[in-house]
């Protein structure tokens, strides 16, 4: 059993850190990797991180401010950051299409929370419990088991995953999300160089804290002149504040 369990956590956690690759009859998902591939490639200027840079209080904002570092310091708030939920959504419509929803609470430095749902993909509901060193693992509405381990640490979503710079990124307005102003941010490309395959990214991102709020990742690619180009969204919500007691569930 503790074979079994330790063999499902390392699974889940490969299994967030690609999301987007649960499409394998998708050529965008092929397209997706290939550009990261490209970009995390391309030369990049030393940047010395320093505590500002972490957080998680890294605002206030202002419309003056670098699009590409107030995104690049949201990334790293959220990594530092130990008190909030974040709830991805990925979904596609290729052939049948898929749906993949991933729920993230972090209530500590040592205590977190993971629930994925989805379609297409067995089991098709996992969970992860992480206090301490203890890791409590579940597959569909099979028994918790317990292994020993690390805390997982925090996946940033996709659109996260670039360092940017150089102008990607540029400011399109304001926003209200859960009761907090944002500055909207937005970049678009064609992965690959291939201009009938397009994604646009947004980033919502607080006035008063710098901190993330949601981003969403859209991906697109035309089949033909008769059907319906194929898309792939990815979106990621995360409210910040106190979160629910997390506690061994056995």
């Amino acid at each position: 059993m503790r074979r079994f369990a330790l063999a499902l956590y390392v699974c889940l956690l490969v299994s967030l850190v690609n999301l987007a690759g649960f499409a394998q009859d998708s050529p965008i998902g092929d397209v997706a990797r290939a550009a990261r591939a490209q970009r995390s490639q391309a030369p990049h200027a030393n940047k010395v991180v320093t505590d500002e840079d972490i957080g998680p209080q890294v605002g206030p904002l202002s419309e003056t401010d670098d699009p590409d570092e107030v995104v690049n310091k949201a990334a790293l708030a959220l990594k530092a950051d130990t008190q909030h939920t974040c709830r991805n959504e990925l979904s596609n419509n290729s052939g049948p299409g898929y749906y993949t929803e991933t729920i993230r609470e972090v209530a500590g430095p040592d205590r977190a929370h993971l629930v994925i749902n989805r379609t297409r993909v067995e089991p098709a509901h996992s969970e992860i419990i992480a206090i301490g060193q203890d890791i409590y693992s579940r597959s569909g509405a099979g028994p918790w088991v317990k292994t020993a381990g690390a805390m997982p640490p925090t996946l940033l979503p996709e659109a996260l995953w670039n360092h940017y710079s150089g102008g990607e990124i540029r400011l399109t307005g304001r926003n209200v999300i859960g009761g907090a102003i944002v500055f909207v941010y937005e970049t678009k490309y064609h992965p690959g160089g291939v201009s009938g395959r397009d994604r646009a990214i947004e980033f919502w991102i607080g006035i008063k804290d710098g901190l993330l709020r949601r981003v969403q990742m859209v991906d697109s690619e035309a089949s033909s002149r008769v059907t319906a180009p194929t898309v792939q969204r990815d979106v990621t919500t995360c409210p910040y504040g106190q979160v629910a007691e997390i506690k061994p569930p056995m």
